[in-house]
């Protein structure tokens, strides 16, 4: 989908962001766009947690993801789903899977910096402070 992300999204339940980075069953992953979303895949964690880094292999599951919702997340976690490309972003516990994804589709119509920068575009926002900067370099 053209504009689109990938999100990861951690649950137990399969209908909540209801899982911690660390012990969730499963990551569900969506492809987002301002116009659709579309479920992906639904990736188990059973096999990451057999491995000598279960963060570095959970991390790994995520590694085509953008963005990756959490319940929660530690640091040293945090850091590792940064170094596969994906954005973590905690939610509120028990946040529904396809409200997240709605706000994050109205999100990407006019995205803020931080989404504008995960998706690899120039946030609107920003391209007066660009100008500017760009005018006094001239």
């Amino acid at each position: 989908m053209s504009g689109s992300i990938r999100v990861a999204c951690a649950t137990d339940s399969g209908a909540l962001i209801d899982g911690h980075f660390g012990s969730c069953r499963a990551f569900l992953v969506y492809e987002v766009s301002p116009a659709a979303v579309e479920f992906v895949n639904a990736l188990s964690t059973a096999t990451a947690d057999e491995a000598e880094d279960r963060n570095k292999a959970r991390a790994a599951l995520i590694s085509g993801c953008q963005i990756a919702c959490f319940q929660s997340i530690g640091g040293p976690a945090a850091a590792k789903v940064v170094r596969v490309g994906a954005h973590p972003l905690k939610v509120a516990p028990n946040t529904r899977v396809d409200d997240m994804m709605a706000r994050l589709q109205q999100a990407l119509k006019s995205p803020p910096p931080w989404l504008a920068k995960v998706m690899g575009v120039e946030a609107a926002s920003l391209a007066t402070f660009r100008e500017m900067a760009e005018a006094e370099d001239a």
